[in-house]
């Protein structure tokens, strides 16, 4: 095989060629996080910058972690996933549930009942129609099947916000 033959060969695999933008790591990052892969985000940016993964998208490494699917833990869970959307360009909304009961609980996947706040109030972002929470997974759900999960003693309303706030 030819030199110059070869040299195509690896710039139609990706394996050599021009340097990607800032603009293109940070959609494929985004597009691997909207998937829900995101240790291979983290990878993807160590490998393509050479440098450490930035503080902030470490973060959302954690925000998915079982650990965090307790009351309480909303705020900052939410704040580390619309961060990390926003630092690669996503347009996240930051939506407030609130009810007059105290508790809201959140059907899971295996059919577990999981309490989701204690006193009524918590949030998530929605991005894309997606929701994304400690109880979504990374990959996250579609809003719909998100919102018929949810159970509460009374009506639970939703509001975006423009930051995060202290819970009531």
């Amino acid at each position: 095989m030819s030199l110059v033959r070869l040299c195509l060969l690896l710039v139609l695999l990706g394996w050599v060629g021009p340097a990607r933008g800032a603009d293109s790591l940070r959609a494929h990052t985004l597009s691997l996080l909207a998937r829900g892969q995101v240790t291979e985000a983290v990878d993807y940016w160590v490998l393509t910058t050479g440098k450490d993964a930035p503080s902030w998208l470490m973060a959302l490494k954690t925000a998915f972690d079982a650990g965090k699917q307790t009351a309480g833990a909303c705020q900052g869970v939410a704040q580390s996933i619309a961060t990390a959307f926003s630092r690669l360009g996503g347009k996240p909304e930051l939506v407030e549930l609130k009810t007059h009961a105290d508790f809201v609980v959140f059907k899971m996947a295996n059919g577990r009942d999981m309490m989701l706040t204690d006193n009524g109030y918590h949030l998530l972002v929605r991005m894309n129609d997606r929701a994304y929470d400690a109880y979504t997974g990374a990959a996250g759900m579609p809003w719909a099947e998100y919102w018929s999960r949810l159970g509460a003693q009374s009506v639970i309303t939703q509001k975006v916000i423009e930051a995060v706030i202290e819970a009531p």
